[in-house]
């Protein structure tokens, strides 16, 4: 099945879908279709700088399995980077 949403659209469902999961029960299928329309409008939007880059993995994976291991490949060390003792505010 295939559907066809405009940007503002998919953000409003994006919005929504957080929305429910906020403190709601665990749904591993809503969470698993919120990040999807997550990644589909992150390649969408594209930007610059590291969400520039972020949205280039997002429109280069082939599926969302893809794109998360892209992404996690990418700023896990940028990630750690920031979590170490000397990058922390005293």
């Amino acid at each position: 099945m295939e559907l066809a949403l405009t940007l503002e659209e998919a953000e409003v469902l994006h919005a929504a879908l957080e929305g429910l999961l906020e403190g709601g029960p665990e749904e591993p299928r809503l969470e698993r279709i919120y990040r999807f329309l997550g990644w589909r409008i992150l390649a969408a939007k594209g930007g610059t700088g590291l969400t520039g880059r972020i949205s280039g993995l997002a429109r280069e994976a082939r599926s969302l399995d893809e794109y998360e291991a892209a992404r996690e490949r990418m700023l896990g060390p940028i990630l750690e980077g920031l979590g170490r003792g000397e990058n922390r505010d005293p």
